[in-house]
């Protein structure tokens, strides 16, 4: 086994093993002897102290698979009463739209197929919500025009 000796450039240090120069925090260039040399050499150039300058992977290589989320155990909410609800108290095209993704729901989860029940779940709610709330703001405006008729119809008597 070779002893390998170095120097600061003032000072000879050694000898060491290839083991025991890992933790001395030796460079490419720092001048480095061993018997069979004629001469001080940098060592990244003896071959032995390769091992000493390759790189070290600090972080471990990004994964290519895609983040999935956890796929919960419970089967989604369906939105199916809220879907009918919708359509007969508030607007009718939005509310078809949200039983249409409600009824997917639990044929869906049931046949396995977790993310698109997740997906279908969370449409029935989109539309569930959109379809109260354009119901709300068009019953809103009809009183609003009923009101201002019933104040029309008082201040030309």
């Amino acid at each position: 086994m070779s002893q390998f000796y170095y120097t600061d450039g003032k000072e000879r240090f050694g000898p060491f093993s290839l083991e025991d120069l890992r933790g001395k925090n030796l460079t490419g260039e720092t001048l480095i002897w061993r018997e069979g040399l004629t001469d001080w050499v940098p060592a990244k150039t003896v071959s032995d102290l390769n091992p000493l300058f390759e790189p070290v992977d600090l972080f471990p290589p990004v994964s290519s698979v895609p983040y999935a989320p956890p796929i919960p155990e419970t089967a989604p909410k369906n939105w199916l009463v809220e879907s009918i609800l919708v359509t007969i108290l508030c607007c009718l095209p939005l509310g078809i739209v949200g039983i249409i993704h409600a009824t997917k729901v639990e044929t869906l989860w049931n046949t396995g197929q977790r993310a698109e029940a997740i997906k279908a779940s969370q449409e029935a709610a989109k539309w569930v919500k959109i379809g109260f709330i354009v119901g709300i703001v068009v019953i809103g405006i009809y009183m609003l025009m009923m009101l201002f008729g019933m104040v029309a119809g008082l201040t030309s008597m």
